[in-house]
């Protein structure tokens, strides 16, 4: 996940590692950090893979040296395969993380990749509150103790069916939005 956030913030132009790790740090959202020894040691397997470059600058106003990344043709073909790899079939948080990520660099990829990995992640949706409500039945009809737990549990449920049916319902607005696009 981490690689295709790299590859599609090259994609936008070249960044120092420190404003990738910034940048990073707030788009995986309150309570995930990337830290420079998860950052740093990719970059390398990156560099070394051939997909980004790196140039080092001469010593900035704080004495240090900036190292600065850019992507490479190889880079760009891989972040092409990454885009249109399909996503896990688990909606967890790296599953979300990694659609979001996705459809941020949505502007370099094919409406194709753009169209599938939204209908995907529909899927994925679906299949969730289908779970959901799955289970929601059995506890209605099989009644478990203790019934505040059960009651409870319910609660949790119809908040787990509620939030996926927005976000299904914007999905399938988007998938719409980008079908019904001109190709640019």
């Amino acid at each position: 996940m981490y690689e295709l956030f790299v590859l599609g913030e090259l994609m936008t132009g070249e960044k120092h590692g420190y404003m990738l790790q910034d940048v990073l740090k707030n788009a995986v959202g309150l309570g995930r950090k990337i830290s420079s020894g998860t950052l740093y040691p990719l970059l390398s397997r990156m560099t070394e893979s051939g997909w980004i470059n790196l140039r080092v600058e001469e010593e900035t106003k704080g004495g240090r040296t900036r190292k600065i990344y850019e992507i490479t043709e190889a880079g760009r073909d891989r972040f092409q395969l990454l885009m249109a790899e399909p996503l896990d079939f688990i909606l967890d948080a790296e599953t979300q993380n990694a659609f979001r990520f996705k459809m941020v660099y949505f502007q370099y990829v094919d409406k194709e990749v753009r169209l599938a990995c939204l209908k995907q992640y529909l899927l994925i949706l679906e299949r969730s509150v289908i779970h959901v409500l799955q289970f929601e039945s059995h506890l209605l009809i099989q009644k478990p103790e203790p019934e505040k737990q059960r009651v409870q549990l319910l609660r949790v449920f119809d908040h787990r069916k509620r939030l996926g049916e927005v976000e299904i319902e914007w999905i399938k607005e988007e998938i719409e939005r980008v079908r019904t696009q001109q190709d640019e």
